[in-house]
């Protein structure tokens, strides 16, 4: 009895991270969202967990579409807006009036852009990235994890996803960091969903 509880919390625990989650990527991807497509195709969509990515780079080629539907994004409610962000130039020395032109891009593709927010060269700055230029490489991410803020971290857009039955990132992927969990429109910061809550399932299953 006390290991069927054990194992109850612990799959309710994890249906919980999996649905916070799920509100997050919603919450950050909403702006990148394609307007005529702009529902996920399944109430069930890939996702991927950022507390488990290393940004390894295999999401930009295992993925069956071309380019991936896995795109990196930045969460501004976690970015510091730095005048030199380690997710766009390389040289965080370089001076804070030259790192648009000059510098190393730490995007091979130039997908991440820096524009002024508010006080001058000397301010605060946002940092987006282009979807329409991002393949996926996580390159952005990995700078950004392992030397900024945590605020860059791939997703994969649900508007852009196939939802195979079986899907080649999650198979490829050696850190397991790639799973099926609920998307929902409801913002991270409301709670548990209610309707379709797999711990909610859970609960019945087990009688609680």
């Amino acid at each position: 009895m006390k290991q069927d509880r054990r194992s109850f919390l612990r799959k309710a625990g994890q249906a919980t991270c999996a649905l916070a989650l799920g509100g997050i990527a919603y919450r950050v991807i909403g702006q990148h969202m394609n307007e005529d497509t702009a529902g996920p195709r399944s109430r069930y969509v890939w996702q991927i967990d950022p507390a488990k990515c290393t940004n390894c780079g295999k999401c930009e080629t295992a993925c069956v579409r071309t380019p991936s539907a896995v795109k990196a994004v930045n969460d501004q409610k976690k970015c510091s807006c730095c005048v030199v962000c380690h997710g766009h130039i390389s040289d965080n020395k370089i001076a804070c009036n030259q790192n648009v032109n000059d510098g190393e891009k730490i995007c091979p593709f130039d997908a991440v852009s820096r524009r002024n927010f508010s006080g001058e060269k000397d301010g605060y700055f946002i940092y987006d990235i282009d979807h329409d230029k991002c393949t996926g490489c996580g390159k952005c991410a990995k700078a950004c994890n392992d030397k900024g803020t945590k605020s860059m971290f791939l997703i994969i857009r649900p508007d852009l996803c196939l939802t195979c039955n079986a899907c080649d990132i999650a198979s490829t992927c050696p850190e397991g960091a790639i799973d099926r969990l609920y998307m929902g429109p409801e913002d991270d910061f409301r709670g548990i969903y209610e309707l379709e809550n797999p711990a909610n399932q859970m609960m019945d299953d087990y009688g609680a």
